[in-house]
């Protein structure tokens, strides 16, 4: 049974039938899929994706390049496995009318960005006494943290539409920002059980995705302190400061 998956968080890539694909008609095929992908959850004006494709374009002219673009898409991708416990069915991977477009809710596809979202949100939703001393919670943030390869939508660049760069930019922050604050919880769980290897890898992790990020600095200077590597803690105190005074 075909089955489609997206990566999104890094280098875009699409898999179809376990194979990658690599000939989308246009760079607007592509982002179709992107912002249908990470907003599943309703359907969408034509009118929206018009504007955010094809923004100042004529009407008539943008109306008749959204139904080329999911012709493309559909032909591309034309079925998907389904989400479903009663045996293996394929269904159509976009469902449509005359004014609305959505990916279609039965369709098993696996999102990073999805996946993502869904660990994070289990650490939320979950009853425990405190996060950092959680195990079932600390499992969520380490497999979240994995699945963010690069920010989202790395390189990818869709010309003549700012506004889809800024619905890009926005959620590029937003992700970043999430997987930040998990790193930092991570460094704080591994600090506290004196696991410093660990926790130094998160940390790390932090100042590689922000260099500016002046928790993480903290965080490293206490762990290194605390594992009695000072001289160290220093170093990278110095560092921090030279960092800052050059950056801002």
């Amino acid at each position: 049974m075909n089955a489609l998956s997206l990566q999104l968080l890094g280098e875009f890539q699409a898999r179809f039938d376990n194979r990658p694909i690599t000939n989308f008609r246009t760079k607007a095929t592509q982002a179709l899929l992107i912002y249908l992908a990470t907003e599943p959850e309703q359907a969408h004006s034509r009118e929206l994706l018009m504007s955010l494709l094809w923004p100042g374009m004529p009407d008539k002219s943008a109306r008749a390049n959204l139904r080329q673009t999911l012709y493309q898409l559909r032909q591309e991708i034309p079925e998907v496995k389904a989400v479903s416990t009663s045996g293996e069915r394929a269904v159509p991977l976009v469902v449509a009318n005359r004014n609305e477009i959505q990916l279609n809710p039965a369709a098993a596809v696996e999102i990073d960005v999805l996946r993502f979202e869904q660990r994070l949100s289990q650490t939320t939703r979950h009853q425990h006494l405190e996060l950092f001393l959680c195990a079932d919670c600390r499992q969520h943030l380490e497999a979240a943290a994995a699945l963010y390869r690069d920010h989202f939508l790395l390189d990818f660049y869709l010309e003549d539409s700012n506004e889809f760069e800024e619905w890009a930019h926005a959620r590029r922050e937003l992700y970043r920002r999430k997987v930040l604050d998990a790193l930092e919880n991570l460094t704080t769980i591994y600090t506290r059980q004196e696991a410093y290897a660990e926790a130094e890898t998160f940390v790390e992790r932090q100042l590689e995705i922000d260099n500016l990020r002046e928790r993480a600095y903290r965080q490293l200077m206490t762990l290194l302190t605390q594992s009695g590597r000072r001289e160290e803690a220093l170093a990278v105190y110095d560092r921090c400061r030279r960092l800052l005074a050059e950056e801002l």
